[in-house]
């Protein structure tokens, strides 16, 4: 039985942790507790569907041109020197045979994901947590049929774009207060029930397993010849694995690696819909916003916005959220409540998963993106993996992006 500690209490952390200690290992969960962590401000959405990496020089053009307010795009110029180097890293993952590796090893996982999610909440013992029917995208304007079959016909991996019957389209059409002009649902894809749900199912089954949580922050990892020391704000805890969990803070753990990592921060608002509400959840292609059913409540969810960690929120992503849901006429039966959160992105738009060589015993769980609910379940499985020796592809090794400078240059100089 190997002694492992997962770092970070995220849905991944989570996920991890419950996998890691009923394959039997003695799994210790060390986070700082988080009502709403990122995982827990998404839409919800499994998105099997999005099998292709965003770093595209075609995400480049839409950034630029779909830039805040008059796109879901924001940069915040005031972390200009996180940035830059990230932004360097980004356009070199844009190469055509940087993209063609990327999608790939992205288009393998993503098939793997939904799968994975079934196991999971079946382990739980709470099939429920997971809603199969497909998520529904929406167009609007002269170009909406065009857009559609474009859609309709491209590539989504085990996810189909299905048009919409005539009975689906006029009950969505009826609800909406601006005109939709076409709209495909995507078969293969899930959603989880309540975010909630998912963050304490997990704790409460991982402990049931005879997992231990502790609720600190870690300051530092560093091998010896025993194993693996985590230094935590409740003393230090030996491990012989460590799982890196811990979202956009992972980096700060492992300076003897490069972690390029950037908070993609995402925002949303939520309200109660008076019981007012059956659609599926649909996504608003035109105005980049996704609308989900969680219960009572409705949640719209937007926004990209490249900054760092710590840098305030910009109040008018909320107001524009707001004025979206007005616009498209949703039943609203409450005040807004509002949450932003902040997505660990990699330039190459891939999740690290998996060990290190620069430390034997780390292996990563950092760096998915928007993807982190989606692949939440398929990374836990691969961590189980990892721990017992057999590697993930060599794609999301947390080694790709090389050493620091300073470290290469203090070996060559012992």
């Amino acid at each position: 039985m190997s002694r492992v500690v997962v770092i970070g209490g995220g849905i991944i952390g989570r996920a991890a942790a419950f996998r890691l200690q009923k394959s039997g290992h003695a799994v210790t969960l060390v986070a700082i507790p988080d009502l709403q962590p990122a995982s827990w401000g998404n839409a919800g959405h499994i998105a099997t569907e999005q099998i292709t990496p965003l770093a595209r020089f075609s995400t480049l053009r839409r950034a630029l041109t779909e830039r805040f307010p008059a796109g879901p795009v924001a940069i915040d110029w005031q972390s200009l020197a996180t940035l830059l180097p990230w932004s360097l890293r980004f356009m070199r993952a844009c190469l055509p045979d940087q993209t063609a590796r990327g999608d790939l090893a992205l288009g393998r996982l993503m098939r793997r994901a939904l799968p994975a999610w079934e196991r999971l909440v079946t382990d739980l013992g709470a099939p429920d947590l997971l809603d199969r029917y497909g998520v529904v995208k929406l167009w609007e304007g002269p170009r909406a049929r065009d857009v559609q079959l474009a859609a309709q016909s491209a590539d989504h991996g085990t996810a189909r774009g299905m048009p919409l019957v005539e009975a689906e389209f006029s009950a969505i059409r009826d609800r909406i207060a601006v005109p939709l002009d076409a709209g495909l649902r995507y078969e293969g894809t899930a959603h989880v029930t309540d975010p909630c749900r998912v963050l304490d199912t997990l704790i409460e089954a991982f402990l049931s397993a005879g997992g231990r949580s502790i609720e600190a922050e870690a300051l530092s990892i560093q091998r010896h010849d025993s194993g693996i020391c985590i230094e935590t704000t409740s003393g230090a805890q030996e491990a012989d694995h460590v799982v890196l969990a811990c979202g956009v803070r992972s980096a700060t753990l492992v300076p003897f690696l490069r972690v390029p990592l950037i908070a993609e921060r995402g925002y949303h608002v939520q309200w109660a819909h008076g019981g007012n509400w059956a659609l599926p959840n649909l996504i608003f292609e035109n105005r980049a916003l996704v609308v989900t059913r969680f219960s009572t409540q409705l949640r719209a969810t937007s926004f990209v916005e490249f900054t760092s960690p710590d840098s305030p929120p910009d109040p008018r992503k909320w107001l524009w959220l707001e004025d979206q849901v007005r616009r498209l006429g949703l039943p609203v039966a409450s005040p807004f409540t509002r949450w932003h959160g902040a997505r660990p992105t990699l330039p190459d738009y891939l999740p690290a998963i998996g060990p290190s060589r620069t430390m034997p015993g780390l292996h990563a769980a950092y760096g998915h993106n928007h993807l982190g609910l989606t692949l939440a379940a398929i990374t836990a499985e691969m961590l189980a993996d990892s721990v017992a020796g057999r590697a993930p592809m060599r794609a999301f090794s947390p080694d790709r992006f090389g050493r620091p400078l300073f470290r290469r240059m203090r070996k060559q100089c012992s």
